[in-house]
């Protein structure tokens, strides 16, 4: 159903898909007559990663997006709310009912991911939950980004539990985790550090237990999970990324593998190669995923290598199309007709993504980039972090981005594991100097959120840094050896540590190492009752003496960057890790969006 699904790995995302997709076609043919769906705003994207275009056109079900004026469709019997349990959302629906309310109209509404007895009450206390027909919940509680990648698409997770102490998000990522090993088997071994982190596994075990699926059933595809809180390593995630995806994310947004750029960026190059352009009048939306053509090849690399393959890619079409310009029989050019689509297809990509690399080019060459890059990296290696920043002063003084400017203050804080009292309470000072008062209000949200503090006793990221080899002498950005290359010279921590729990004894050795980062450090094992037989029998050594793939389940709780999935799947390519990733996160985020998040 989604070819970018598709693969040999030993768990197959396809299937979460597909459960997603039926509990939706379940519901739907329920429902007799016509039918039109009304869509929560926020739900667009993430309704297109579960749900294929044609299950809603077969149907003739017609979608549209809830505003406050919605206009109701006519003729159609059906009028289906998709939407988040939002008590803000409920007023806007209770309006448009008592607005439509017809006697040959039937309202229903799906919550996503679960009913909400609050919205319920509120519509009761509107008037209008009588008129609803059904009221049912979609339990997406997990999208397939990609064949190796799943995220609840919560943007606020983090800062929800951190800064607004509302744990839903914990209980949600329980319910999903819950929710895949019903689809993929049981785990049977648990790691993980941060109390976010600990409160998602305690949640989920509770729950297996209330349905006793994690005690009997059976040893499933997935032989491990580990479970990151995003607090333990807050460097990376304002930090920023020097991947092909990363910076694409960082500088235009990917958004449910859709990258929305403006049209007259490709305009020049349509015109070059006379290749169609997928493109309204003002905007081209590309599919960024592994059934693009080129894509898969780029998505991981330094920026720094993205030229040469494109260079490559693009002689190669060139040399594939003269030699079949050059056959003259007829079942030559039968097979030139049947090669025509794919070359097309590449050429098309390349040109694509020769445009977005130049673009991305330009960004990275500007002097405002390259300084904010060097004070980071300066950050870091632990230079000058423990007195205020001559950069970061100068930036002040300029009245630069107030984000630019915290984003970098974020950073020396988390590599200096906090600042000394009188440090933070210059930084504060100078804002409000410059930025006004009401900069007290965003500063509050970040040392709520843990990620402004004064120093204790324990230095972790410089000790981490040294006994992890978080940064490293030599830079190799090309054919690199390291996964400090998604970063030029720094290997994200929590890539590091996953990256040492491969090792034999990894997690044991590794405990006392992570123990000064926040929050605590546990681990968990799900027996299986004797007499009930799974359908893996082997043990973990037995299986690698096989030389089957161990399956390591990664949740970052919190969200996780482009360039540390980069570097999960770099650490996969090694053959003597013999390891899958399924990599979960609550978002994809970036240096911008995970600031802004909590910011708001």
């Amino acid at each position: 159903m989604f070819s970018y699904l598709q693969s040999q790995r030993r768990v197959n995302l396809q299937l979460l898909q597909e459960s997603s997709c039926q509990q939706l076609e379940l519901l739907l043919d329920k429902l007799e007559g016509t039918k039109a769906i009304i869509l929560d705003d926020v739900l667009l994207g993430p309704l297109g990663l579960v749900a294929p275009p044609s299950l809603f056109s077969e149907r003739g079900i017609k979608l549209l997006k809830l505003e406050k004026e919605t206009r109701m469709p006519k003729d159609y019997v059906n009028i289906i709310y998709l939407v988040r349990p939002l008590v803000s959302i409920m007023d806007d629906i209770a309006g448009q009912v008592l607005k439509n309310s017809d006697k040959n109209r039937v309202f229903h509404l799906f919550f996503v991911p679960r009913r909400s007895c609050l919205c319920e009450k509120h519509l009761e206390q509107k008037g209008v939950y009588g008129s609803f027909g059904m009221v049912e919940e979609l339990s997406w509680n997990f999208y397939p980004i990609e064949n190796d990648v799943i995220s609840m698409e919560n943007p606020m997770a983090f800062k929800d539990v951190a800064i607004d102490g509302d744990p839903t998000a914990l209980y949600q990522a329980a319910v999903g985790l819950v929710q895949l090993q019903r689809i993929y088997g049981r785990i049977p071994k648990i790691y993980g550090k941060g109390t976010m982190a600990q409160g998602v596994w305690e949640r989920a075990k509770k729950l297996g237990a209330e349905e006793k699926l994690l005690s009997t059933g059976e040893r499933g595809t997935i032989d491990q999970i580990i479970l990151l809180d995003r607090q333990i390593d807050l460097l990376s995630a304002f930090a920023t990324q020097l991947t092909y995806e990363g910076l694409i994310d960082e500088f235009y947004g990917v958004k449910q593998n859709k990258l929305t750029l403006p049209a007259e960026l490709f305009a020049k190059s349509n015109e070059r190669d006379g290749s169609p352009a997928h493109m309204t009048s003002e905007k081209k939306v590309i599919l960024l995923n592994s059934g693009e053509t080129l894509y898969p090849e780029l998505r991981n690399k330094n920026f720094n290598e993205i030229g040469k393959i494109l260079s490559r890619s693009a002689k190669d079409i060139s040399a594939a199309m003269n030699a079949s310009s050059q056959e003259n029989s007829v079942q030559e050019m039968k097979r030139l007709v049947d090669k025509l689509p794919a070359l097309l297809a590449q050429k098309q990509s390349v040109a694509n993504h020769t445009t977005i690399a130049e673009n991305i080019r330009k960004q990275l060459d500007a002097f405002e980039f390259t300084d904010d890059l060097a004070a980071e990296q300066e950050f870091m290696m632990c230079e000058d972090i423990d007195k205020p920043s001559g950069y970061i002063e100068d930036l002040m003084a300029k009245k630069a981005d107030l984000k630019k400017v915290l984003r970098l203050i974020c950073i020396q804080c988390a590599a200096a594991s906090g600042f000394k009292e009188k440090v933070l309470t210059y930084y504060k000072r100078e804002l409000v100097h410059v930025y006004g008062i009401e900069v007290l209000l965003k500063i509050s949200n970040l040392e709520k959120a843990g990620v402004l503090y004064t120093q204790s006793e324990s230095r972790a990221y410089a000790v981490l840094r040294k006994t992890l080899n978080l940064t490293v002498d030599e830079v190799i950005e090309v054919n690199p050896k390291d996964i400090s290359y998604v970063h030029s010279f720094y290997a994200p921590l929590i890539a590091r540590i996953v990256e040492q729990s491969l090792k034999p004894l990894g997690w044991q050795s590794l405990k006392s190492q992570i123990n000064n980062l926040p929050g605590p450090t546990f681990e968990d094992f799900q027996a299986q009752l004797i007499g009930i037989g799974g359908r893996h029998s082997s043990t973990p050594s037995e299986g690698s003496s096989l030389n089957i793939p161990r399956v390591v389940l990664v949740f970052f709780v919190g969200g996780c960057t482009f360039a540390e999935i980069a570097a999960l799947r770099f650490l996969a390519q090694d053959e003597d890790n013999n390891v899958e990733f399924v990599i979960a996160t609550t978002k994809i985020i970036n240096k911008n969006s995970f600031l802004e998040s909590l910011l708001q």
